[in-house]
């Protein structure tokens, strides 16, 4: 018999190693920041019996307001649009906008996770990686087919990509860029603090023109 794909679920990946020491310097102060913003919090932890902050997961504040970030944002934007219609979208139609981008790091005492979620109303999703290695987390995609859950039968060797996966994990270094569709939900697995692992993550929604124009708004302000 032929076989034929259909509806399968792209994640895009493109390494720019160039990029890691300049955006890495620039997320310092935004990381510091966010740690110090926490630091209330893993005092309370320290009360109750923690020893320290494991399993903390430190968030940024936006990053796409700061023009230094701004040659990264573009790109990622540009790459976005390419990436969407490969998947076969007309863009004539949008415009891209930023709904969020950030840095964040995990405990260096190890349990940082996220478990599975989206990001709602967005159409591309994206990771670029500053500081991993094969000892830090890495990320997993689940299985968008909603009606495969229920029905799913025993894989026959689950190491192997086939079309009865469930999971699937990357392992990536620093300088690794994944562009995916908004809709497949991810996850970091439990990280044991051994190396850092830190990486910026996009939400990008496409737009269409007559909308932004409706409201009078210059589509030129957007990527």
């Amino acid at each position: 018999m032929i076989k034929q794909e259909y509806f399968a679920s792209p994640v895009y990946i493109e390494e720019k190693p160039e990029w890691v020491d300049k955006l890495d310097k620039l997320s310092d102060p935004f990381i510091k920041e966010a740690r110090d913003k926490l630091k209330e919090n893993n005092k309370e932890r320290l009360k109750h019996g923690y020893k320290n902050d494991i399993g903390m997961t430190y968030h940024s504040n936006p990053l796409e307001p700061d023009e230094n970030f701004r040659f990264f944002h573009d790109y990622v934007a540009q790459k976005s649009r390419w990436c969407l219609n490969d998947m076969g979208y007309d863009m004539s139609h949008y415009d891209l906008i930023y709904t969020e981008s950030w840095v964040q790091e995990f405990s260096f005492n190890g349990g940082g996770h996220h478990w599975f979620h989206t990001h709602c109303n967005n159409h591309i999703s994206g990771f670029f990686f500053l500081k991993c290695s094969d000892k830090t987390s890495r990320p997993f995609f689940q299985d968008p087919r909603v009606a495969h859950v229920p029905l799913k039968l025993k894989e026959k060797d689950s190491t192997k990509l086939s079309n009865a996966n469930d999971l699937v994990n990357f392992n990536v270094k620093p300088g690794t860029l994944m562009l995916f569709p908004a809709y497949m939900s991810h996850a970091y697995m439990v990280d044991h603090g051994i190396e850092p692992f830190r990486f910026i993550h996009i939400n990008i929604r496409a737009v269409e023109k007559d909308i932004l124009s409706s409201f009078n708004m210059n589509s030129s302000n957007f990527s």
